[in-house]
């Protein structure tokens, strides 16, 4: 396999790979169905990604939803590299704050997808928000601060509310609303902490869907693949924050006039980064779509994307990284996926013979707040499709507290 150094890579299918993430059972699983030999580096460890990797590194206490997550897993996935021989590694949500880290494991081995310097300009806001705006792709109102005053003075020229933005993170960790100076005041501090701890960043808060589209991009050239409907502060579902991911239910909408747009600006923003491979771009759509982040690497949409559209997007992104770039067809029926987090401290019963994924192990300890699992269904009746997903949720939230 050669070594790549920008651009499409001409990569072959690998006959191992590991894979690294907060979350990597749904791309394990994919690169297992391949025939691939499969190391997971995991944020959680759980049971049903055993089933599917050969070998799994998590840490016995899953450590607190943040940055620090991911920056663990790859100094982690650093020192496996050195007892274990893969052909490549793909990278999966929380890895993408650290391009530093993502270079020195690249300079030990092939990383299938973007450089670390496209990652870092996605990640950070100044210059994904400037890429985006010189094609014509509104953005909120955002500015980087340090001081609290600063934040103030912004909040007041933007209107409020506002969000209090960590300087890395996702899906909504660490993120406030504030609706007043009191709010910035309170919440500043906290943060800026849960970021780098020098700067934040404060965004006007722009209310409407919440949309996201997975795009297959060849570092020329850029399809959008679905686009989605993101669930996000469903307070049915536990999350602890209001912002915070909770699934998807895609697609957004059969061949509609909103679609057709976000998929434009996805494809043209993709192609302007010059991204390859399988890539996230998210949206809130008010007046118009306005970008919020671009993802790149592998997204939380993965399981309901491969069976909507019967590909296995894990072949697809590494045909991607070589540089062919197929015409996919449009999606078949709807998918949802629903995170469910955990509504009180617990032990984790067996969850095994329910209709669940992401399952944690028997016994493990599960924080407030923090995922238990998530519910993945495929169906032809969008309506039907989220009521049944739904009661599934309260089915296994009664099923938590009897046992």
């Amino acid at each position: 396999m050669s070594k790549g150094k920008g651009g499409p890579l001409n990569y072959n299918l690998p006959n191992s790979i590991m894979v690294v993430g907060t979350n990597t059972r749904p791309i394990v699983k994919s690169a297992k169905s391949i025939g691939m030999r499969t190391i997971a580096v995991d944020g959680f460890g759980d049971l049903d990604l055993r089933r599917y990797a050969d070998t799994v590194y998590s840490p016995k206490t899953p450590k607190p939803e943040g940055p620090g997550r991911g920056r663990d897993l790859l100094i982690k996935s650093l020192s496996i590299l050195e007892k274990h021989e893969v052909d490549a590694v793909l990278l999966s949500s929380g890895t993408e704050h650290w391009p530093g880290l993502i270079k020195r494991i690249k300079e030990k081995i092939d990383v299938i997808g973007n450089k670390e310097t496209q990652i870092g300009t996605c990640t950070a806001k100044k210059r994904l928000f400037t890429a985006a705006n010189k094609i014509g792709i509104p953005t909120p109102s955002t500015r980087r601060v340090s001081e609290v005053e600063d934040a103030l003075e912004f909040a007041d020229e933007a209107g409020y509310p506002v969000l209090l933005k960590p300087s890395f993170g996702g899906g909504g960790i660490g993120i406030r609303i504030a609706s007043s100076p009191d709010r910035v005041l309170a919440n500043f501090s906290e943060v800026l902490s849960s970021g780098n701890g020098r700067s934040a960043y404060v965004q006007k808060y722009i209310k409407g869907i919440d949309a996201s589209t997975s795009v297959l991009s060849n570092g020329e050239r850029a399809q959008c693949l679905t686009v989605n409907e993101q669930i996000v502060g469903d307070a049915r579902l536990g999350v602890p924050r209001p912002l915070g991911y909770c699934g998807n239910v895609l697609p957004l909408e059969k061949n509609g006039e909103l679609s057709s747009k976000l998929a434009e600006f996805s494809e043209a923003l993709c192609e302007e980064l010059g991204l390859v491979g399988s890539n996230g771009v998210d949206f809130v759509v008010s007046d118009r779509p306005y970008l919020v982040e671009v993802n790149p690497r592998f997204q939380g949409t993965i399981d309901c994307v491969e069976g909507v559209l019967g590909i296995n997007l894990v072949e697809k992104h590494i045909e991607a990284c070589r540089g062919e770039l197929g015409d996919y067809k449009k999606p078949e029926g709807y998918s949802i996926k629903l995170i469910l987090y955990a509504k009180e401290d617990m032990v984790a019963p067996d969850l095994d013979d329910l209709p669940v994924v992401d399952v944690p192990m028997p016994g493990s300890s599960v924080k407030k707040g923090s995922p238990l699992c998530s519910i993945l269904k495929f169906g032809n009746s969008r309506k039907k499709l989220v009521q049944e997903a739904y009661r599934t949720a309260e089915k296994i939230y009664r099923f938590v507290q009897t046992t």
